[in-house]
């Protein structure tokens, strides 16, 4: 495999690694930190399969951008015989088994994780410097070690993760925690045919909230507003969804796409001296 063509068509789908690619076919899932990933971020990921034919394949995305694609190696010159395709099928199946596997024992495990890390923390006071300069409400956020902790529910309210929030607005999630279709819901559940409302921020559903009075849904990123909007239309058939995008090309791209995914609608900010993100 030429490592090179690979990282060609990681480049050509808009993803830009910030540090060196890992190169391991073994189909497990790698993280790699992108140039547009704030610090300790890690948005990018690929995954690499050895096809046991001289060939190899891959998977890789941004999960910040909502990018995703697939690359190929190309078949040496040999025809593959029956025993060969049997084998190469069989390994797939192990390997897909094993992955998700894997992936539910992590997904397991930070869960029970996040539920200790909760419990061990206390209720966010309003003066925190992350809520004072957003000027929000916590709205039952807790507090560990001077962070902020935001807790991610899956749709029958299961936890599944944490974010963290720094005073200083960093952010960073629970290593290994279920987000894709998970989402933190500030405001009470919608009445049929209420508007419900989806941001990819907290600070930005808070602000959302506060205005509105509304339940306002954060899906933590531009790649989860679509997953989450789908699962919210699931529960709340009868409710009008607003996906309320981020001021970013990525944002609003997103927000079209997840709103016209559920038959709902998105409205873009518009801002003139106030900062773009919240």
């Amino acid at each position: 495999m030429n490592p090179d063509r690979l990282i060609d068509a990681i480049h050509a789908a808009g993803i830009t690694p910030a540090e060196p690619l890992p190169q391991i076919a073994d189909g497990r899932v790698r993280r790699f930190s992108t140039a547009e990933d704030k610090p300790r971020a890690r948005s990018g990921w690929i995954q690499i399969f050895d096809n046991l034919d001289g060939s190899r394949g891959a998977k890789y995305g941004d999960h910040r951008q909502g990018i995703t694609g697939t690359w190929f190696s190309g078949r040496p010159h040999r025809e593959l015989t029956a025993a060969d395709r049997r084998e190469y099928a069989e390994k797939m199946a192990a390997d897909r088994r094993r992955l998700a596997e894997a992936e539910q024992l992590r997904h397991r495990q930070a869960a029970e994780k996040a539920a200790a890390l909760r419990k061990q923390a206390r209720p966010a006071p309003p003066e925190h410097q992350y809520l004072l300069r957003k000027q929000v409400q916590p709205h039952g956020l807790r507090l560990f070690a001077g962070t902020l902790v935001v807790t991610i529910r899956d749709i029958d309210g299961n936890l599944t993760s944490l974010q963290f929030i720094s005073p200083d607005g960093t952010k960073r999630f629970l290593s290994g925690g279920r987000i894709a279709g998970c989402y933190h819901s500030i405001g009470q559940p919608p009445a049929p045919g209420e508007p419900l409302l989806i941001a990819e921020g907290w600070a930005t559903a808070a602000t959302l909230h506060e205005a509105t009075g509304l339940n306002c849904a954060c899906a933590f990123s531009a790649g989860n507003l679509r997953p989450v909007a789908e699962a919210l239309r699931g529960k709340y058939p009868q409710c009008k969804i607003i996906i309320c995008a981020d001021a970013d090309p990525v944002g609003l791209a997103a927000a079209q796409a997840a709103a016209e995914a559920v038959g709902g609608q998105w409205i873009a900010p518009d801002f003139d001296t106030e900062e773009k993100t919240l």
